[in-house]
């Protein structure tokens, strides 16, 4: 961290019998620490169960070598209803670059709180990087506008008079996005010809933000008689849907019938991970075969 170094002179002189003092003006200067950090990854937004590569930039702009340097990483650790959690997984091995050429892996302590890394020296005038990898875990919150903030602090021995410690950081934030899934069943099983089918079509939205423009298509062979077609249990009118040939579309038109909103992500109070729970709706074919 750079500090102001201010400073001023006074001179004393006398002239026959009488004394007297000038003060000069204030100069002012900037002291930069030799040993700098940042913070990067290659990614600028996550999903649960993403990877994220991070990079560590050390930089020694001094004239001598620095050693002992210490690099503490928080994996993201943040706290919240009196505890801590840390939503980001190290996934080893780490990499150590000197100048930009790779020298070797590197092994952090790994705790429930983050990582630290123990690098020997810097040499002066070099810059080195640390690369690892680390996967956005069920402490990470999903939701639209949610963010994982990640620290690192260094400290090392540059011999000088600004032994600092420096630090950074580097945020990412939640993908926006509608993961709609599908899952269907038929009852009954088995269905006796000329008998009553059912067909239901349940539509489970795990994403952040609500899945619109939904188009349904379905295929049956053999083609379905005397169809009805029904929406979280409300029947729709045939002008809602076209079913030709046996091939049902819905809706017919632009709309958003099917429109499903965006999941509910939830901190469980016992054991602190976000649960998902989708937001559903459910379409009923019923027909003769």
């Amino acid at each position: 961290m750079a500090t102001i170094i201010t400073n001023r002179a006074t001179v004393n002189y006398s002239f026959g019998s009488i004394t007297a003092t000038a003060v000069s003006n204030i100069t002012n200067t900037v002291l930069s620490g030799a040993l700098s950090i940042r913070k990067s990854s290659l990614s600028e937004r996550y999903r649960i169960g993403q990877e994220i590569t991070y990079i560590i930039t050390l930089t020694n702009n001094g004239s001598g070598v620095i050693g002992n340097v210490t690099v503490v990483d928080t994996l993201g650790s943040f706290a919240t209803g009196g505890s801590v959690y840390t939503p980001l997984t190290y996934v080893g091995p780490a990499q150590l670059y000197v100048n930009g050429e790779f020298i070797d892996s590197i092994t952090p302590t790994v705790s429930a709180s983050g990582l630290i890394f123990n690098i020997e020296s810097i040499p002066a005038s070099s810059n080195v990087q640390i690369i690892y990898i680390a996967r956005v875990n069920s402490f990470a919150s999903g939701e639209s506008g949610a963010y994982i903030t990640n620290s690192a602090t260094v400290d090392g021995d540059c011999n000088c008079l600004c032994e600092e410690t420096e630090s950074d950081s580097n945020t990412i934030f939640a993908d926006e996005y509608a993961d709609l899934r599908i899952t269907k069943s038929v009852c009954p099983n088995p269905v006796i010809c000329g008998g009553e089918i059912s067909y239901v079509i349940d539509l489970y939205n795990y994403g952040n933000l609500p899945a619109s423009n939904v188009t349904l298509s379905d295929t049956f062979e053999p083609a379905l008689a005397d169809i009805s077609v029904s929406v979280d249990g409300v029947i729709l009118p045939e002008s809602d849907y076209s079913y030709e040939n046996g091939v049902l579309t819905l809706p017919a038109n632009d709309g958003e019938l099917l429109a499903v909103p965006a999941a509910e992500f939830i901190r469980n109070i016992l054991t602190g991970e976000i649960e998902i729970i989708p937001r559903h709706l459910q379409v009923v074919i019923v027909g003769r075969i």
